[in-house]
């Protein structure tokens, strides 16, 4: 039954189809996530670096169009008509004519610097040994000589390959103002290949830094590298360029990728110098945090709508196995209820349809076992009531018998009236009346009675006490004859003296209360403990007391549980049978 079923902790079928789904989705999400995160950020960082280098390039480009300017300059120098004509202006012999060629040729070589203003000064050294220089004098060629044979600019001159030379301090100038030199070579121009002379052009390097340091105003680390590994200019936080310069060297390659991040160096064209960078991976991190940002915003937006969409979906598809659910916990097995049939069109509907035949079966089934118990029930209290007869005949017998042997015709009658009524009464159970009012059920007693006077007289007086309006109130029947009955022969006679009996008929609250009580000689406590626990009261297999268990037995196969047979009873002073039945109208029954 449904009140018996046993309280159970609800899982939600939806709860758990969710949990499923979302620990499958959110680990496929997580992965394709992480998967995604980690492409996309190689992709950002390698295309910050090629940014990077795309800047660098163009700083690079910035300062190969100035040196490439610079080269320009110095051919337009070299091929000055005015300045060729006066170097081959002969005045060997002639210090006056010496004297103003020099003059000359420093004036025009003056003109040239006034055009840069990066220039420091120019020297033009001759292949005869001779020098014309723009801040010099004539007088000044052995300095310059000396000049030429400082440690940079005599490296410089060694390698042919470098194209300006390593910085230097020009000690005689009173500044601290870096400086390098780019020389360039001036041919005859009537004996081809042969060497005239050598411009030597003399700037400030600051001249080629200005882009560099701008470009280091955006950027922690930035630096320029000349000949050798020369650095002309670096903005290094604890030397992590100048450390991963040294680490890994330079070569032909533009990046180089290290623990702390990746080394970036591009070569400036017409300088032989190169221009470098370093990202750390801090940087790039910070950079890329962006596209953490987006796929974690993402997996969160993608996972809540994928969750509110499929709670949307499973909602409407479990509904009918909640429904389902709902009703089987609310079916009361054995009573017919009506199926509310969700129609989905799928295995869902055939669980409904399945569960009404079942249900239905059941039904059946329940009403075949009831009907069944029924009979069996009624055939069992035919059995048991008819087990009163046979004993309730041979004791009315045995009383004829005795009369008949007297010779009391007239009493024998009586008693065969009497007895003849009592099984009109008892004998119409086949037909289904078990019960009766209690009224036949008194006239049934005083019958008996009538008969027990004969064979016992003056051993017993009855006293009956009926509430008003109870009388009609229905009984099963031969209930109260066989409990007098007891009384009398195994409570009272075996007193050997006379004694009372009284029949009680009173309602306690819902229930119809009938007590039997006489002053015989009791029930043992034996007797009485085995009568409690549904076993017969005799030890042996004899008739006593069989009354008493008969009603007993017929007032569970009735009523059932709720009510019965009570037995009060103190040794040598008496016993009380009280009975409990419901209250039941004989008007009612018709009805």
């Amino acid at each position: 039954m449904k009140t018996e079923r046993k309280k159970r902790d609800k899982k939600h079928l939806k709860g758990r189809i969710l949990r499923s789904i979302s620990l499958i989705l959110i680990c496929s999400m997580i992965l394709s996530t992480l998967i995604g995160y980690l492409y996309f950020n190689q992709v950002v960082r390698k295309q910050r670096i090629e940014e990077e280098k795309n800047r660098l390039m163009q700083v690079g480009s910035q300062i190969a169009f100035q040196a490439e300017d610079n080269r320009r300059f110095a051919q337009s120098i070299l091929v000055d008509e005015q300045l060729q004509y006066l170097l081959e202006e002969n005045v060997k012999g002639n210090e006056f004519r010496r004297q103003n060629q020099y003059d000359k040729v420093t004036k025009r070589l003056v003109f040239y610097n006034n055009l840069r203003t990066y220039l420091e000064g120019s020297v033009l050294q001759m292949a005869d040994g001779n020098f014309f220089g723009s801040r010099y004098s004539s007088r000044d060629s052995a300095y310059l000589k000396q000049k030429l044979k400082q440690k940079e600019l005599e490296e410089y001159t060694a390698k042919k390959e470098w194209i300006y030379s390593d910085p230097y301090y020009d000690s005689d100038s009173g500044n601290d103002t870096r400086k390098i030199c780019y020389a360039i070579p001036m041919y005859d121009k009537r004996r081809y290949g042969h060497l005239k002379a050598t411009l030597y052009l003399e700037m400030s390097l600051d001249y080629f830094l200005t882009q560099v340091k701008t470009y280091a105003k955006t950027q922690d680390f930035a630096a320029l590298i000349g000949n050798d590994s020369e650095i002309l200019y670096q903005k290094d936080k604890k030397n992590v360029l100048r450390d991963a310069i040294k680490k890994r060297g330079l070569d032909q390659e533009n990046i180089y990728h290290t623990s702390g991040g990746y080394l970036i160096c591009i070569p400036v064209e017409g300088t032989g110098w190169k221009l470098c960078t370093f990202l750390t991976n801090a940087d790039l991190l910070e950079n890329s945090s962006f596209v953490l940002k987006f796929f974690m915003l993402s997996f969160l937006l993608c996972v809540g709508l994928v969750l509110l969409v499929v709670s949307r979906i499973l909602e409407n598809m479990v509904r009918p196995v909640t429904e389902l659910s709902k009703q089987m916990e609310r079916t009361e097995y054995g009573k017919q209820q009506p199926i509310h049939i969700v129609h989905t069109g799928d295995e869902i509907e055939i669980l409904y349809q399945c569960f009404q035949d079942m249900m239905t079966e059941l039904y059946k089934g329940e009403q075949e076992r009831i009907a069944y118990e029924k009979q069996k029930r009624d055939m069992e209290y035919d059995i048991t009531l008819s087990q009163i007869n046979p004993h309730y005949l041979y004791n009315v017998l045995n009383t004829v018998v005795y009369l008949s042997a007297a010779g009391k015709n007239q009493d024998v009658v009586k008693i065969v009236h009497s007895l003849i009524y009592t099984l009109h009464e008892t004998l119409k159970v086949g037909d289904g009346n078990v019960e009766t009012t209690i009224e036949k059920e008194l006239e049934l007693t005083k019958c008996y009675l009538d008969i027990q006077r004969y064979r016992y007289p003056d051993v017993f007086q009855v006293e009956v006490k009926c509430e008003e309006g109870l009388k009609d109130c229905l009984v099963p029947k031969t209930m109260i004859q066989p409990l007098v009955e007891n009384a009398i022969l195994h409570g009272i006679l075996p007193t050997e003296a006379s004694g009372k009996i009284w029949i009680i008929i009173q309602k306690q609250g819902e229930k119809l209360c009938i007590m039997v009580k006489d002053e015989g000689i009791g029930v043992s406590k034996e007797q009485l403990k085995r009568f409690k626990q549904g076993e017969p009261m005799a030890e042996n297999k004899t008739r006593k007391h069989i009354g008493v268990e008969n009603v007993r037995d017929r007032i569970h196969y009735l009523y059932g549980e709720g009510f019965g047979m009570e037995i009060q009873s103190t040794q040598g002073k008496g016993t009380t049978v009280i009975l409990t039945l419901p209250v039941k109208r004989a008007e009612e029954k018709e009805k």
